[in-house]
């Protein structure tokens, strides 16, 4: 008889019994989490980590008629950029951990040569693949998300979607958080800004300049760039100007990286007569022999508000305002 109840699978009523909660209260920690309060939803996960309960994740797919997974489809390049590397590793790791919790997998995939993002939206869709889509980079009227909406197939975007589409995105607050880094410049002095914009119309580059913008109404200069030697050019010439800039302010690491080269090879140290910051925190800002003041984007919240957003869409419940989550300043000696 022990042998017997030993090698029984533990069910949803085990656990909800375990937790002191209703069966369906289980169900919704396993498959809509954000109906629950989040103390009940680590009540239920410790039940679940002390039983051993594994979801039947096969026959809850044969009764809802769907595949408990969400696609990511990504554009994947040999020569990516570390930092951008570092980024998408960040961003999909915390989906990753975010649907576990619901039983959700993550299915990563790219377009093959010559095919594109919404040919393989048709794919993922016509084979039932995926309950939902994560969407990144979104621009406006992105036909990407014209196709989804016209599809009326669940999806959430990183990044605004247009008026008159579904607002079902989560998005880094540029503006504030770019505001912010202005805001804690003012309170160490700093007034001559020099503004380094990456030379782009995706629209986090207006955000974050909005941003700087309304801290510095009058900025020393702002200069736009596609190319890291000419923001050290710029860097160099700008510093031999009467009335010189007494920080630097890049709306991301890289050009704050460059920045701080030219300064060092001026004799300048970054942090001391000039200061410089930069925006996404990538893991080099840290590692710096000057440690790079920056705004963090804090990836694995926006990954948790991905996959509960694209839970609701998957339920089909009413439409809601987009997210925005704000990238926190992080201060280290270059301001």
């Amino acid at each position: 008889m022990a042998t017997e109840r030993k090698s029984r699978r533990t069910t949803v009523a085990d656990v909800a019994r375990k937790a002191g909660v209703s069966a369906m209260t289980v169900s919704n920690v396993l498959n809509a989490p954000h109906r629950v309060s989040d103390q009940t939803v680590a009540s239920v996960q410790a039940a679940i980590d002390e039983l051993g309960y594994t979801p039947n994740h096969a026959a809850r797919a044969l009764s809802s008629g769907r595949s408990q997974v969400i696609g990511l489809p990504l554009y994947l390049d040999d020569d990516v950029d570390p930092g951008l590397g570092g980024f998408l590793h960040g961003l999909l790791g915390g989906l990753v951990k975010a649907a576990a919790v619901s039983g959700y997998g993550v299915h990563v995939t790219t377009p093959t040569e010559g095919k594109t993002e919404i040919a393989l939206y048709e794919q993922l869709i016509a084979a039932r693949q995926v309950d939902a889509i994560v969407v990144l980079e979104t621009m406006p009227h992105d036909p990407r998300i014209e196709f989804l909406s016209a599809k009326g197939f669940p999806f959430v975007a990183f990044g605004r979607t247009g008026p008159g589409q579904r607002q079902c995105w989560v998005d880094v607050d540029n503006v504030e958080s770019m505001a912010a880094i202005g805001r804690y410049l003012h309170t160490k002095g700093r007034s001559r800004a020099a503004y380094l914009r990456t030379m782009s119309e995706l629209p986090w580059v207006h955000q974050r300049e909005e941003g700087f913008r309304r801290e510095f109404s009058a900025p020393h200069s702002t200069e736009s760039f596609d190319d890291l030697d000419r923001v050290g050019a710029f860097v160099t010439a700008a510093m031999e100007c009467e009335h010189r800039p007494d920080v630097f302010v890049a709306d991301n690491d890289a050009f704050a990286v460059v920045a701080m080269r030219a300064l060092q090879r001026l004799g300048v140290k970054a942090g001391e007569e000039v200061a410089v910051t930069g925006f996404n925190d990538f893991p080099f800002a840290s590692m710096l022999d000057t440690p790079l003041t920056t705004a963090r984007i804090p990836l694995r919240d926006i990954a948790h508000s991905l996959f509960q957003r694209a839970l609701r869409e998957i339920a089909g419940e009413s439409d809601q305002p987009g997210c925005l989550v704000t990238a926190p300043l992080v201060v280290r000696a270059s301001a």
